[in-house]
């Protein structure tokens, strides 16, 4: 059966050929009337008046007019005008050549005709001519002294002809006569022809483009037809690829959170000063919210189709208002704004319901009141109603003194992608989300959101959900005052227990070995599925946390393999899919717990007294006294004090995870060398977003920013901007190896710099820079036998830099060791 809108689409182009057709001929039609039209112009242009010019040459003025006057036929003149106009009429082949005179007003006299030289009759001096058929630019010539031409004119006795008539002029200056040349009008007949069938030719070839262009629309609408039909076909198994791809995602965006707030979980942990507990607090929380946000982008298109599933579990009321009212204040820092509170203490201290959904709804409310709110106050109200012996009705109402909302925005309010009074919130950011999501998570947990607002003076929403509890005990009061977080302690540690970790990021597994520091364990580590096989085979572990998504066999691959030989070890799922129903796969699977990115410390915490054994357990000790806080060195383009906090805390760590930088940096430079092809693009992509991830942990930023940008364009298949940007990404990349290399412990050096000539790098460097790369490679290699085992690691460097061409980062290499040393 025929798509309706594709046969709409078939007839309009159809109606567009015929259309496009009829207007080309029509352009044909009054073009080739033009052609005709302009004829006698073009004629006289390019034939008559070239004759005229040469006939009055030869023609005296004032023996023309002696002659006029005479009218004697035997004058000489007469007869050699004749002959030299006859002579010119055979070599042009003109119809006629002849003069003309006006005498006595109207009376027109028959001067000289080269028609014929021997009929005398026909060239008679003072013979009266009927010009009636001449036209109007016959008499004009006369009047006007100007050159002239006819039209095609009738004249009965010679046919159609064109004619052209120029002016003789006596000494004087006074038109005495005139001289004219006709054509007959077939002689112009295959001009016409001519131009007309260019005219012909050229619409053929306009309805031949038109027909391949209706030929080519024409089958693209095929296709697009064919395609919905085919979507049409797949939409019973959407459902499955949606989740694949949901996976994937939340695996992609969850992954570089890992770090930040895995990192500010040690931090939280050793840091001890009051100050920095209460700034890093205020980034865990606001990591958190991102994550929360995250799950609900990628949860949207389930709550649109009404397939939410909620999560529901038991969770503590009062740290739910807590931290809620802890990233609500991160995004008020910047304006003037008071916090009030009034949450009824009486609510329950332990509900089950969906926390993190519940969280999503408040910060929906809140975040939004803080965005359209100036000045004033913010004011978060909460309470609850029994509705039977074991669930009850939670209210929060969230009131501001904002802009509020005019009367006829409030019914599109909570429409998708809503963004209500463009003109007075055009500065304000958001994707009109929010709100819509709220009522949708509210109606699935039994209740709805509902707003009251005076335009001007502020809004007041209110959300009501259902929630179950087992027991009243109360939470208590709630202060609006921001709380600091205790040291994180651990409750026992295990120096006898071993553990493997897989991951196939660096950094991840660094943070993994930075959070079970404090348990004191035997840790192995892994980057891919297969040695983790190979390692849980040949080693007994107390478990195993397995990463999902790796790169050629993924952790689920690789528990099934170590399940063939091992069905006892414990294997904890690590992965950043928070996607519902991923715990169950991981179950069937053959692992034995799960635990999501970004990890908390908690739920780590949870995990370690789960499945450590009781008898390699010891009582905790005193906690880990506070890390260094700074480093005894700067690098140029990276940020240290950062680094130094993303990689743990400790400037031994930092350099350890600058090595691995390096050391990882240089295996993926090879990719990075030319733009990647359309095979080559994946690869391309997974080496740069590696790259952007690793430069953000050791805090060059900057560099990060510039895989970032390598990274969209890859993913957008975009290699015009890989091209264009990959050069300069590859320089800064080569020049920042080169200068972490000069802060990393060097080996055989005794505290001392390494022997280098410097006299010969100065001599190298202008070498390059004159272009002579033979040369250059001569005195790098006298320098490197001259060197020390320390000089040849940094020498190295330039040797590969000349070898792949990379003649500034070979110089700036050597700007660097002359600078250090």
């Amino acid at each position: 059966m025929k798509n309706e809108k594709f046969v709409s689409l078939k007839t309009r182009f159809t109606l567009f050929f015929v259309v496009f057709v009829v207007a080309m001929f029509s352009v044909v039609v009054y073009t080739s009337i033009q052609q005709i039209s302009d004829a006698a112009s073009i004629t006289a242009t390019r034939l008559g008046i070239p004759i005229l010019n040469r006939a009055l040459a030869f023609i005296d003025g004032d023996k023309f007019e002696q002659l006029t006057i005479s009218l004697d036929a035997n004058d000489p003149y007469y007869a050699t005008t004749q002959r030299k106009l006859h002579e010119l009429k055979v070599e042009t082949q003109c119809e006629y050549l002849y003069t003309m005179a006006r005498y006595d007003g109207n009376v027109y006299k028959f001067i000289i005709d080269g028609d014929d030289f021997q009929d005398e009759t026909f060239c008679e001096i003072g013979i009266e001519e009927d010009v009636s058929d001449y036209g109007n630019n016959f008499l004009r010539t006369f009047d006007t002294g100007e050159t002239q031409y006819a039209a095609l004119d009738i004249q009965t006795s010679w046919g159609w002809v064109i004619s052209t008539y120029s002016p003789i002029f006596n000494s004087s200056g006074d038109i005495v006569g005139i001289v004219g040349c006709d054509f007959e009008a077939e002689s112009i007949s295959e001009h016409i022809l001519f131009r007309l069938g260019q005219q012909f030719v050229l619409i053929l070839i306009f309805v031949l483009i038109g027909l391949a262009l209706y030929i080519l629309l024409l089958r693209s609408v095929t296709k697009q037809n064919d395609l919905l039909i085919e979507m049409k076909l797949r939409a019973e198994a959407a459902s499955r690829s949606k989740s694949d791809f949901l996976a994937r995602m939340s695996h992609e965006i969850r992954t570089p959170m890992n770090a930040v707030i895995g990192m500010s979980e040690l931090a939280e942990r050793d840091y001890g000063q009051p100050d920095a507990l209460g700034y890093i607090r205020e980034i865990k929380g606001a990591g958190k919210n991102l994550l929360s946000i995250i799950n609900d982008i990628l949860d949207f298109s389930k709550i649109e189709a009404g397939n939410l599933e909620l999560n529901s579990a038991p969770y503590h009321s009062s740290s739910l208002f807590n931290d809620v009212l802890s990233i609500i204040r991160v995004y008020m820092s910047d304006k003037s704004l008071e916090l009030l509170t009034e949450i009824d203490p009486n609510i329950p201290a332990v509900l089950t319901g969906d926390e993190v959904r519940i969280r999503q709804i408040l910060q929906n409310l809140l975040s939004n009141a803080v965005k359209y709110t100036r000045e004033g106050s913010i004011k978060l109200t909460a309470f609850c109603e029994l509705t039977d012996e074991n669930s009850l009705k939670l209210t929060f109402k969230v009131r501001d003194t904002g802009i509020g909302i005019k009367p006829e925005d409030l019914e599109k309010l909570f429409s998708n992608f809503a963004r209500i009074d463009q003109n007075a919130n055009k500065n304000i950011e958001g994707t009109g989300l929010g709100l819509a999501i709220t009522r949708n998570l509210c109606r699935a947990m039994g209740g709805d959101v509902t707003v009251d607002s005076v335009y001007g003076e502020g809004s007041t929403f209110t959300a009501a959900i259902m929630q179950s509890f087992a027991d009243s005990a109360p939470m208590g009061e709630i202060s609006a005052s921001l709380h600091t977080l205790e040291t994180q302690q651990v409750r026992f540690t295990a120096p006898s227990a071993r553990i493997l970790i897989v991951d196939d990021i660096a950094t991840n597994l660094k943070v993994m070995e930075g959070l079970l520091a404090p348990y004191k364990l035997q840790i192995d580590t892994c980057l891919s599925g297969e040695k983790a096989i190979r390692l849980a085979r040949e080693n007994s572990y107390d478990f195993i946390f397995m990463d999902h998504m790796m790169p050629e066999m993924d952790g689920v691959e690789a528990t099934a393999k170590i399940r063939s030989t091992d069905d006892v070890v414990p294997i904890i799922a690590l992965t950043a899919n928070a996607i519902s129903g991923m715990r169950e796969m991981y179950m069937t699977s053959g692992f034995s717990d799960y635990l999501s990115k970004p990890i908390e410390v908690s739920k780590l915490n949870d995990i370690m007294g789960k499945w450590i054994p009781l008898e390699k357990r010891k009582k905790a000790e005193a906690v880990i006294a506070a890390p260094e806080q700074s480093v005894s060195f700067e690098i140029e383009g990276i940020e240290t004090k950062r680094g130094l906090l993303m990689t743990g805390g400790t400037e031994a760590r930092y350099l350890e995870v600058l090595e691995l930088f390096c050391r990882d940096a240089d295996k993926r430079l090879e990719i990075l060398r030319n733009t990647p092809d359309e095979d080559n693009l994946p690869i391309f992509v997974t080496q740069v977003h590696a790259l952007k991830s690793a430069s953000s942990n050791i805090g060059a930023v900057a560099l990060s920013e510039m895989a970032q940008s390598l990274e969209d364009a890859g993913n957008s298949g975009d290699t015009a901007v890989i091209e264009k940007n990959l050069g300069a990404f590859r320089e800064t990349l080569l020049s920042l190896l080169a200068k972490i290399r000069l802060v990393l412990p060097q080996e055989d050096n005794n505290g001392e710099n390494p022997n280098i000539d410097k006299e010969a790098l100065i001599r190298l460097k202008e070498t390059i820079a004159a272009k002579n790369y033979k040369e250059a490679d001569k005195i790098l290699d006298a320098v490197i036998s001259a060197a020390d085992n320390t000089a040849k690691k940094l020498l190295s460097d330039i040797s590969e830099y000349l070898l792949t061409s990379e003649f500034n980062a070979a110089i700036e290499q050597i700007d660097n060791l002359l600078a250090a040393f």
